[in-house]
């Protein structure tokens, strides 16, 4: 019997042109498993509606995964509940992913998911960032995800570049902080585009290259 959660994840990813593998979908139903199970004893997202959740949590990756290719590493900042990082893993697997996460707790809701998942070449560090610098041994990386974190305040200081030449920075932000890296670029980055997401007008994608590159 195929799962409420499988019918509409399908119905939505159809919107996007999107067709799904079933090792995917199973994969992406652990993690939707998981947040629900782990959800009851702490806060991992606000949402309560499954459908609110498949397209905030679930849609946004699949929105916007033409942007990576399947190599490379992939520094997620603020990992919380593995959203968009662990959908892009799914996606791509060939990713190295490190999911950067200062929650003891929500570090272990991480590591759960990828080994529910059986994800290879993907870990979780658990440490708080304050400066870019405190990333000195990530950085610089081939992709770099962050959402609902103010990526000016991690990404402040005179660190190592942050992105490999030709590497993308995808920001799932407010419109208006999207707006602001265009005016106010952060060191080493320059705004290339930005693209809405399927979760609603209150969320944009901003991409992200080297500040040199094309």
């Amino acid at each position: 019997m195929v799962s409420a959660f499988r019918t509409h994840l399908l119905a939505e990813a159809g919107t996007l042109g999107q067709n799904l593998s079933e090792k995917e979908l199973a994969a992406f139903e652990a993690h939707f498993l998981l947040l629900r199970e782990w959800g009851r004893k702490m806060n991992l997202t606000g949402l309560k509606d499954d459908v609110a959740i498949v397209r905030r949590h679930f849609l946004e990756p699949l929105a916007v995964v033409d942007l990576l290719e399947d190599e490379g590493r992939l520094l997620d900042l603020g990992s919380g509940n593995g959203f968009p990082a662990i959908p892009l893993k799914i996606l791509r697997p060939g990713l190295d992913l490190v999911l950067v996460e200062s929650s003891e707790r929500k570090s272990a809701f991480l590591w759960a998911v990828l080994r529910r998942i059986a994800a290879r070449d993907a870990r979780v560090e658990s440490r708080r960032i304050r400066f870019v610098d405190d990333l000195r041994d990530l950085l610089p990386c081939r992709y770099l995800t962050l959402r609902a974190v103010r990526a000016r305040d991690l990404l402040k200081g005179d660190g190592a570049p942050i992105l490999t030449e030709g590497g993308r920075a995808l920001f799932f932000l407010a419109p208006d902080e999207a707006a602001s890296l265009e005016a106010r670029p952060i060191r080493g980055l320059r705004l290339l585009e930005t693209r809405p997401l399927p979760s609603g007008p209150r969320s944009v994608l901003a991409v992200l290259g080297t500040a040199g590159g094309r």
